[in-house]
C-alpha cells in the first residue's frame, strides 16, 4: 500500500454528461487531482439523460464490473441544487458517491451490507448546478485514498422515498446503445419465451447470427439484461422504441 491507501482499487465514473462540452472531463479532472495514484476508468457518459429510475437499474446491471474496494462516482442528478441529499452508499465493499434521487436504490436492494452517509461537506464555493464537479468527485477521490471528510450517518428507511416504490425489475427499455440495441430493465428471458414490444411479438436467441439479417429478437445480454434487437439493423428504429418503452411477456 503507497502512502495514498491505494489497495488496487478503481475509480469508475459513470453519468449522463455526454462527451461534447466540458462536464465529463471537469469532474474527471477533480477525481484526478485528488487520487492521482487510482486508475479511474469512464464507466459510460450516456446513462439516461437525466433519468436516474432508468438509470438505477442500469448502473445495477453493471456492477458485476466492480470489486470490493472500488469507488463508483454516479452523476445523473436532474435535482442538482435542490434540496436532495449527496450520499455516499457502501454496498457489499464498493463505495458508491452521488445524488440520493433514487440512483443506487437497485444497488442497496440488492447488496448483502448496505451502509449510507449523508455527505455534510461543502466547498467554500460551489456551483449550484454542478455538484458533480464541486462535491461528488472531491469526495470520491476521498473516499479512493482514505481520506476523511464531513459526513453523517443515514438510516436506509431515509433514503429517496419515491425510489423505495419502484420495481424489482423494470419492464422498460433503460438504455438504447449505439446500435440501437434496447436494453431493457428486466433479467435475461429463455429464447423460448416471447416479448412484446410496440405490438411487434418477439422469439429469443442466443446471439445476432442465429437469426436472419433484418430480424428482430430479445437475447441475454453481457450483463445479464434482457435485449431486443434486429440483426443487421436498429432495433429502436424498426420498433420505433426509445428509454421508457414498455416491454412485455407474448
Amino acid at each position: 500500500m503507497d502512502q495514498s491507501g491505494y489497495l488496487g482499487s478503481m475509480i469508475f465514473i459513470f453519468s449522463d454528461f455526454g462527451v461534447n462540452g466540458p462536464y465529463s472531463g471537469t469532474m474527471r479532472s477533480m477525481v484526478m487531482r485528488g487520487a492521482g495514484d487510482v486508475p479511474v476508468c469512464d464507466l459510460m457518459c450516456d446513462a439516461p439523460d437525466r433519468n436516474p429510475k432508468a438509470a438505477s437499474y442500469l448502473l445495477a446491471a453493471l456492477s458485476r464490473e466492480f470489486r470490493a474496494g472500488d469507488v463508483v462516482l454516479a452523476v445523473v442528478d436532474p435535482g442538482v441544487g435542490s434540496v436532495r441529499k449527496g450520499i455516499v452508499v457502501e454496498a457489499d465493499g464498493v463505495s458508491y458517491i452521488g445524488p440520493d434521487n433514487g440512483l443506487f436504490e437497485l444497488i442497496i436492494r440488492r447488496a448483502s451490507k448496505v451502509t449510507i452517509k449523508s455527505i455534510d461537506w461543502r466547498p467554500e464555493a460551489a456551483s449550484a448546478s454542478f455538484h458533480g464537479r464541486d462535491i461528488f468527485a472531491p469526495v470520491a477521490a476521498w473516499v479512493a485514498t482514505n481520506q476523511a471528510f464531513r459526513a453523517s450517518p443515514m438510516q436506509l428507511a431515509d433514503r429517496c422515498v419515491a425510489a423505495q416504490e419502484w420495481p424489482d425489475e423494470l419492464d422498460e427499455v433503460i438504455y438504447v446503445d449505439t446500435y440501437g440495441n434496447l436494453m431493457t430493465g428486466i433479467s435475461a428471458r429463455g429464447q423460448d419465451e416471447k416479448l412484446v414490444i410496440n405490438n411487434h411479438v418477439l422469439g429469443g436467441a442466443r446471439t445476432f447470427s442465429d437469426v436472419h439479417p433484418g430480424d428482430g429478437f430479445h437475447y441475454a445480454n453481457s450483463i445479464g439484461l434482457c435485449e431486443i434487437a434486429v440483426n443487421c439493423g436498429r432495433a429502436d428504429q424498426v420498433f420505433a422504441a426509445g428509454i421508457g418503452t414498455r416491454v412485455c411477456a407474448g
